[in-house]
């Protein structure tokens, strides 16, 4: 099945249906790895926005290298996050 889809009107991504392959939805069945990541960085998100910092520190270990950088940033820029309150990102993590 091909679509062509204007990103710029995203309403027309249902009616045109031309260039683009879009492959069938398998859902998270084929894909538990994607998952169990989302849980993973859930949790990891809330033990930082309680200040839990030796669980915080464990979990980051734990991550593969490439992902370590990006996961201490956005975590840090969800402690500074007026909605969130002033909690203090440690950086020695």
């Amino acid at each position: 099945m091909t679509h062509n889809i204007n990103f710029e009107v995203a309403s027309e991504r249902a009616t045109l249906k031309k260039y683009m392959l879009m492959p069938p939805c398998d859902g998270q069945v084929k894909h538990p790895e994607h998952l169990q990541q989302h849980e993973m960085l859930q949790v990891l998100q809330r033990e930082s926005l309680n200040r839990n910092w030796p669980v915080v520190r464990k979990m980051i270990s734990e991550l593969p290298e490439h992902q370590k950088k990006d996961t201490i940033e956005m975590l840090r820029r969800t402690n500074k996050d007026p909605l969130v309150g002033s909690n203090d990102f440690p950086d020695d993590i």
